[in-house]
């Protein structure tokens, strides 16, 4: 097991400044690790963070308290098809061996 550093931010909603914080957690190398009774504990955390953000986010929106957008099956449809659009032109870009200079310059 070893520890990783991080950092993490938000935005206050008073005044709209991004806060920036550190922190730091520890990463499982191995199963090892830990014995099978706190990874079953782990397993049913993780899962019960999860299930709790799903159901928070639809909470809020039922309310009307979600700052996620909802959007239209059209809405989906063309977004979905504009990063297509993009995956292929990075796809094309990449195969013509094109470097992020060579495309600043293009661009100039």
């Amino acid at each position: 097991m070893r520890t990783v550093k991080g950092q993490g931010s938000y935005t206050r909603k008073v005044d709209g400044s991004e806060v920036v914080y550190d922190f730091e957690y520890k990463v499982l190398e191995n199963v090892s690790d830990v014995s099978e009774a706190e990874l079953l504990a782990l397993a049913n955390r993780m899962l019960k963070v999860d299930g709790n953000n799903v159901s928070r986010e639809k909470a809020k929106t039922a309310n009307g308290d979600s700052t996620a957008r909802l959007l239209t099956p059209e809405q989906k449809e063309a977004n979905k098809q504009a990063r297509k659009a993009d995956s292929n032109l990075l796809k094309l870009i990449k195969a013509k061996g094109l470097s992020e200079a060579d495309l600043a310059d293009l661009l100039k």
